[in-house]
């Protein structure tokens, strides 16, 4: 059964019962995305501990130090979550750590969409973005992990490298 994801990109809790309540189907596996606005929100976090049967996707793309990382993937440990996001550029140690540590699946995230090659330049890579996502497809695949997030425009040329979910 193919699988979509709902971007709950709000801070509100009613609104976001409304989206849940609204997307309901037999016809297709639901997930909920649930990004750092909601989970930082005054009641994301309490919201979130008391969803059940449903696929839970936290966009937290964590980038830090591997024991932070650590520390964060282990105070998400009590949320039902089924993804979790951490960007690929955090390194191959800390995506095997994360990986190790977590009973949810583990995301990479790629180069984000908002950049481009002359910004990719400009912080000091210098791939373009085609091939600094390659790499990191690749990266992800030795780092074992679950999926891997990327722009439609990358699709294809991820598919070939990262043989597991993309989204």
């Amino acid at each position: 059964m193919k699988k979509i994801f709902i971007a709950v990109d709000t801070t509100d809790p009613k609104r976001v019962k409304k989206i849940i309540a609204q997307s309901q189907s037999n016809k297709i596996k639901i997930g909920y995305k649930f990004g750092l606005e909601f989970m930082n929100s005054k009641k994301g976090r309490q919201f979130i501990s008391k969803l059940r049967n449903k696929i839970i996707f936290i966009d937290l793309k964590l980038n830090d130090t591997v024991n932070t990382m650590l520390s964060a993937v282990r105070a998400l440990k009590d949320l039902k979550i089924n993804y979790l996001t951490v960007h690929i550029s955090s390194g191959l140690d800390a995506l095997k750590a994360v990986k190790k540590v977590s009973k949810c699946k583990i995301v990479g995230v790629s180069t984000l969409t908002s950049l481009n090659n002359k910004d990719l330049k400009a912080i000091g890579y210098n791939r373009s973005v085609k091939n600094l996502v390659a790499h990191q497809a690749r990266l992800a695949t030795r780092a074992r992990l679950d999926a891997l997030v990327c722009s439609p425009y990358e699709v294809n040329l991820v598919r070939k490298i990262f043989k597991k979910e993309i989204i």
